[in-house]
């Protein structure tokens, strides 16, 4: 890991960490044997920030940050993804304030996915309704 690369937070259990690199774009760096990555490149490696409260994830000091945060990438790909763990962690987000309105057409989708659980799809049925009020 470059010792010029900033260290946000802690990602998860495994090692990884979330950080920004000297250029201001974010990157995800492996304690383990120094690879990093962006979260373009694997936006998988930053589900467990899903497990923390929204506001413990969006509201860190970011200002040396040239590129936006990838909280939306995140929460979209959790709510589109094979779980309905990381799903159900995205709509609590939701749920808890995270702005919901960027992910009408994907919180569309899920409560009118079969293969997804009555909970999950009754969450998101219940946050796209929100969004649907005039």
């Amino acid at each position: 890991m470059a010792d010029d690369n900033r260290v946000v937070m802690v990602i998860g259990k495994h090692e990884l960490r979330l950080g920004i690199d000297p250029g201001g774009h974010w990157i995800v760096l492996s304690t383990n044997d120094g690879r990093y990555w962006t979260p373009a490149e694997n936006i998988r490696s930053l589900l467990p920030l899903l497990e923390r409260c929204h506001e413990d994830v969006t509201t860190l000091n970011i200002d040396q940050a040239f590129d936006p945060p990838p909280w939306d990438d995140l929460v979209r790909y959790a709510l589109s993804c094979w779980s309905d763990y990381w799903a159900g962690l995205a709509l609590g987000w939701l749920e808890d304030g995270y702005p919901a309105a960027p992910f009408r057409d994907t919180l569309q989708s899920l409560k009118d996915a079969p293969e997804r659980s009555q909970i999950v799809r009754h969450r998101a049925l219940r946050l796209w309704c929100e969004l649907s009020k005039p």
